[in-house]
């Protein structure tokens, strides 16, 4: 953490979005080498701990897909920010499953890939823009229609679990009608029908699928 100077701080926090500093902050964090700032009485368990982690997750990521930095280099060596920018930025592509299926278990051309990510990220606006709406008008209404009425901690359990499966169940399907669909639409009509994978259907592949 000592490179980090007062000038880059000011520089990163006009410069850059705000939330970066935070994200800087936290990344020399992470970055600090483990157990070198540990209380000497937790060091050698500490250590034997993380020995055993990194021994569990280097396994896991060899088994899991061991190609996969001779198939994307531009992740080597990326720092903390750049994965967690990367992971706020393309969320949305991998949270859908035809997308994982087009971009993991095919060698697409570029144009394809384009497609896609463009038809996925403008129904995900829609999507996003639909549910905000939709919950807040349902909001609106409890507020007006629990204006007068004093509620108890048990109907208040109650009303709050059943809004729960309401947001959730109406959530999957506003998102399988507006973004599954159309991404399911694009892909069928590129001629990737058998990478198409409804939300929520499980598929049956390979182990170079993360």
């Amino acid at each position: 953490m000592g490179d980090w100077t007062m000038e880059q701080m000011y520089r990163d926090f006009w410069s850059r979005p705000v939330t970066y500093p935070l994200l800087r902050l936290y990344s020399s964090f992470m970055d600090i080498k483990r157990y070198d700032r540990m209380p000497y009485y937790i060091a050698p368990a500490a250590g034997k701990v993380i020995n055993y982690e990194e021994l569990l997750i280097n396994y896991l990521d060899w088994a899991v897909d061991a190609h996969e930095e001779a198939r994307n280099s531009e992740d080597r060596n990326r720092n903390f920010h750049s994965r967690a920018v990367y992971a706020w930025n393309n969320y949305h592509r991998y949270s859908n499953d035809t997308v994982c299926n087009l971009m993991f278990d095919v060698k697409a051309p570029r144009p394809v890939y384009d497609k896609v990510n463009s038809t996925v990220d403008q129904r995900n606006r829609v999507f996003y823009a639909s549910a905000a709406a939709l919950h807040t008008a349902c909001f609106m209404y409890l507020s007006f229609f629990f204006r007068y009425r004093r509620v108890s901690a048990v109907p208040t359990l109650a009303i709050a679990s059943a809004y729960y499966i309401f947001f959730e169940n109406t959530n999957n399907i506003m998102y399988k009608l507006i973004v599954d669909q159309a991404v399911i639409r694009e892909t069928r009509k590129m001629g990737f029908v058998g990478q198409v994978q409804p939300v929520g259907q499980p598929k049956n592949r390979g182990l170079n699928f993360i």
